[in-house]
C-alpha cells in the first residue's frame, strides 16, 4: 500500500473513531463553502457500500462534502454502478484508496441466505456464493461470516470485472481494503488479507 492510500485510511479510521466516541465534527457549509465544492472536489478515497439507511459512509467516517466517492447497492457487491463509479474515481480523481464495507445486520445478504427471492439477477447469486464461501469456513456465526465473505468476494470481482480497478491496482496508485461495519459499537474493523494485488485472491 502506497504512502497515499497509507493516509487515506489512517483519516478514514480516525473518523471513524470520532463517530465511534460521539466526537463528530459536524461540518457545516457557508455560501463560499458551497461554491468552492461546485468548482471542484478532492476525494481521498472510493467505497463500495451497502444501501442500508444506517449505512452512511460520510457520516460513519466523519468526512465532509467532497472527500468520498460513493457507490451503495444492496449487500455492497460489485455492481455496474459500483465499477463506473471506480471508474470515475481512479480515472479523472486518481483516488488512492478503494474500500469496500460491509456491515452488520445485512437486510439483503439475510434475504439471500434465507432462500428469499426476487430482482437483482446476477447480483443475487455473488452473494450466495460468498454465502457458500462462508459456509467452507465452518464458523460458529454464518451470518457474519457471510458478512466477512461477501466484502472481501467484492474486491475480488472489482478486480475480475473492472479494468479501471485492475489497473490501478497494477500500477500501484491504488489499493482496496475490506472492512466491516458494527452498527452497534460503531466501529469499521479491517478484514486480514484485504489488500489486493495483481492476480491474487483475497482469503477470509
Amino acid at each position: 500500500m502506497n504512502a497515499r492510500a497509507q493516509q487515506a485510511l489512517k483519516q478514514l479510521l480516525e473518523g471513524n473513531e470520532r463517530f465511534r466516541t460521539s466526537q463528530n465534527a459536524h461540518h457545516r457549509y457557508a455560501d463560499h463553502h458551497r461554491a468552492i465544492l461546485a468548482a471542484s472536489q478532492q476525494p481521498i478515497a472510493a467505497v463500495v457500500a451497502c444501501v442500508d439507511s444506517r449505512v452512511v459512509p460520510e457520516v460513519i467516517f466523519d468526512q465532509p462534502l467532497g472527500r468520498l466517492f460513493v457507490s451503495r447497492v444492496p449487500a455492497n457487491v460489485a455492481s455496474d454502478s459500483a465499477k463506473w463509479m471506480i471508474d470515475i474515481a481512479v480515472g479523472d480523481f486518481d483516488v488512492p484508496l478503494i474500500l469496500v464495507l460491509g456491515h452488520t445486520g445485512c437486510l439483503a445478504l439475510k434475504q439471500v441466505m434465507d432462500g428469499k427471492t426476487g430482482p437483482g439477477g446476477l447480483l443475487r447469486f455473488k452473494v450466495q456464493s460468498a454465502v457458500f464461501r462462508a459456509q467452507m469456513q465452518r464458523s460458529e456465526d454464518l451470518y457474519l461470516e457471510a458478512i466477512k465473505q461477501n466484502a472481501l468476494q467484492t474486491i475480488e470481482h472489482l478486480h475480475e470485472e473492472s479494468w479501471a480497478f485492475r489497473d490501478a491496482l497494477r500500477s500501484g496508485r491504488t489499493a482496496a481494503v475490506a472492512g466491516v461495519y458494527d452498527m452497534v459499537t460503531g466501529e469499521v474493523q479491517m478484514l486480514e488479507a484485504s489488500l489486493v494485488h495483481t492476480g491474487s485472491r483475497s482469503q477470509g
